[in-house]
């Protein structure tokens, strides 16, 4: 538990996060929304392995004004690397984490999020209780069963009152595992049904809801408005369905099968928060690919 004086000194810098955030928002080159445009940096990880500040540079050069960490620690203390973001003009609205490190330690994530002036939390893959698909050979996508879904879910809400009690909001990404279905009973639907929503919102990755084979309107349109974050990612024109099996089949934005304008149009604007760009196949170099990415979400804002 964090104590009262605690609390409130997060809350003043939870405050001031939002107005710095805000005020970007109002400046930022943006996309579909009105919203900025942000990009999940996995996207760009060798660049970033290789030069942090020059490649955060390059993508704040491109028009990029948020960004989101996945998981893993950084390479330089919160404060640090929340001090040359703002030099950047950038802002980090989320991190990711998966659901075997929050495991470990939830409230490393969740004062690492603080640290950033961090909204999210995003558990960004599922794990099980007895850890068997570390240990053991296993396809995960294909082996997970229900009880183990609702590990999963009973974890959520766990996790989702420690970040709330720091002023952080947790929340779940999802692949394409979540829409197997068993015995017509489908993970993902099953999932929202567990959680709470005043302590997990849901971040929906729209390629992996395509690879699964499914529509996301059916969530984007969903009056209880449990999607709050987008991973807005591109499927290739020769996509395979799958859900048995986590196989990324992306391309940059606008050269693949999803109907972005019709998705957007389907969005309240009040609903999502922040989206991210998000690729994992590439022809050329992954800057190049997400300069791409940017301008076709700029030009689809405009029009």
């Amino acid at each position: 538990m964090w104590s009262r004086r605690s609390f409130l000194k997060h809350a003043s810098c939870t405050i001031a996060s939002m107005a710095t955030l805000d005020a970007y928002s109002a400046s930022a080159k943006t996309g579909p929304l009105g919203k900025p445009i942000g990009i999940q940096l996995y996207t760009v990880g060798a660049d970033i392995a290789k030069d942090l500040p020059g490649t955060l540079k390059t993508l704040a050069d491109i028009g990029y004004r948020e960004v989101e960490f996945p998981g893993g620690p950084t390479r330089m203390p919160a404060p640090e690397l929340r001090k040359l973001l703002t030099g950047l003009g950038l802002v980090c609205p989320s991190i990711h984490a998966s659901m075997s490190e929050l495991q470990a330690n939830p409230r490393e994530k969740i004062e690492l999020a603080r640290g950033l002036g961090a909204r999210y939390v995003v558990c960004s893959f599922p794990w099980t209780a007895d850890g068997r698909f570390q240990t053991a050979r296993g396809n995960m996508a294909a082996e997970m069963t229900l009880d183990d879904w609702k590990w999963n879910a009973e974890q959520l809400n766990r996790i989702g009152e420690l970040a709330k009690q720091a002023g952080i909001r947790l929340g779940y990404h999802n692949h394409n595992l979540e829409f197997r279905s068993y015995g017509g009973t489908v993970a993902f639907d099953q999932l929202l049904r567990w959680t709470d929503p005043k302590l997990v919102a849901i971040q929906l990755d729209i390629a992996w809801v395509a690879t699964a084979g499914v529509d996301p309107l059916r969530y984007l349109r969903d009056p209880a408005g449990r999607v709050e974050l987008l991973h807005v990612k591109e499927v290739r024109k020769d996509l395979q369905v799958m859900v048995d099996q986590v196989k990324a089949q992306t391309t940059e934005l606008g050269r693949g099968l999803i109907d972005w304008p019709k998705l957007f149009a389907a969005m309240d604007p009040k609903q999502i928060r922040h989206y991210f760009v998000e690729q994992e196949n590439f022809e050329g170099s992954p800057l190049d690919a997400v300069r791409v990415d940017f301008e076709y979400l700029h030009r689809l804002g405009k029009g």
